[in-house]
């Protein structure tokens, strides 16, 4: 059976296919920072309550921020993944239901996560550092068990050469392990993470210096997380050079020159990086902050490249019938 015989005839949309493209690729970008800003400080704050001195006024202030930055990533999350459904659904939908075991386990893994912030804001004191390292612990490990079964879904959506393993497994239990691009895919989303969460710290500690915090305390933060930030930005140069080097030729050919478009962006996402890289190892919090956004946005343009790329064989937003 061909690749191409198993995909569904797509839905009509409503309006040109270039609207809801933009809302996907701003939405995601607004989704993506919020969640690299979560993701990477519970991921920092592990690491210090496990390797690092007892500093329960930094991990306190942390705390106290990550109900309200869970709520606003999986919301946040929401609008694009919606968005996404009407361009790629036909696509997506079959990914969903050969994983569906552990889709929609996602649901309950979120709710978990949900509860597992609460418990390490409002119980912060009587936890204790072990308390504390356990629930984080905890908490860290249900939302990377999360994004591998998202990046699972999105790169199984975009080979339909793979699908046909799912007439030897039909029971929604499949992971995509086999993709080439699964785990620098993965690791390069985990790297961001950590940067951004380093960068995450040093803006918290300059608000709060610029309210009164201790100044020596909070540059001591400030400085720690610009380290961190300019670390890790750097790694994820390295991981997305491994998930460049992972892509199909025929994908990986559009970035370097064989599709104008998607070399161009490809090229300013880098400049752009390089620029926030520039920033982070001089300690420039607000230019490192705006220079971050840009190369997000960018980078988010990049990506939906990459997934037009992939599908080509296939099919092209554009193609969808309109129905106004």
């Amino acid at each position: 059976m061909q690749p191409g015989a198993l995909i569904p005839v797509p839905d009509p949309i409503p309006v040109h296919w270039a609207i809801p493209e933009t809302l996907m690729l701003a939405t995601f970008v607004v989704h993506i920072l919020l969640m690299n800003a979560f993701f990477g400080t519970a991921m920092l704050s592990l690491a210090q309550t496990l390797w690092g001195k007892d500093d329960s006024p930094g991990l306190h202030a942390v705390a106290k921020l990550m109900p309200t930055s869970t709520a606003l990533t999986v919301n946040a999350g929401v609008a694009p993944l919606l968005f996404m459904q009407v361009l790629y659904g036909h696509f997506f939908y079959i990914s969903d239901v050969m994983l569906a075991f552990w889709w929609f386990s996602v649901i309950g893994l979120v709710i978990v996560a949900y509860y597992g912030a609460y418990v390490w804001d409002f119980r912060f004191a009587g936890l204790g550092r072990g308390g504390r390292t356990l629930v984080l612990a905890f908490l860290v490990a249900v939302l990377f068990l999360i994004s591998f079964v998202f990046v699972n879904n999105f790169t199984l959506m975009l080979t339909p050469k793979r699908w046909l393993m799912y007439f030897a497994e039909p029971g929604g239990t499949l992971l995509n392990l086999g993709e080439p691009t699964l785990f620098p895919r993965w690791l390069h989303f985990i790297t961001a993470a950590l940067a951004v969460g380093g960068l995450t710290q040093a803006v918290l500690w300059t608000i709060k210096a610029k309210r009164g915090a201790d100044p020596e305390y909070a540059a001591g933060r400030i400085r720690q997380g610009m380290k961190v930030f300019s670390g890790f930005t750097l790694l994820q140069g390295l991981v997305g050079s491994w998930f460049l080097a992972s892509l199909p030729d025929e994908v990986a050919k559009r970035l370097m020159g064989g599709h104008g478009l998607s070399t161009g962006v490809f090229l300013l996402a880098l400049a752009a990086a390089v620029v926030t890289l520039a920033f982070g190892f001089r300690a420039k919090v607000w230019p490192a902050l705006t220079s971050l956004v840009v190369t997000v946005v960018l980078m988010a343009c990049v990506r939906e490249l990459v997934r037009i790329g992939y599908l080509a064989p296939y099919f092209f937003p554009a193609d969808l019938p309109v129905r106004t």
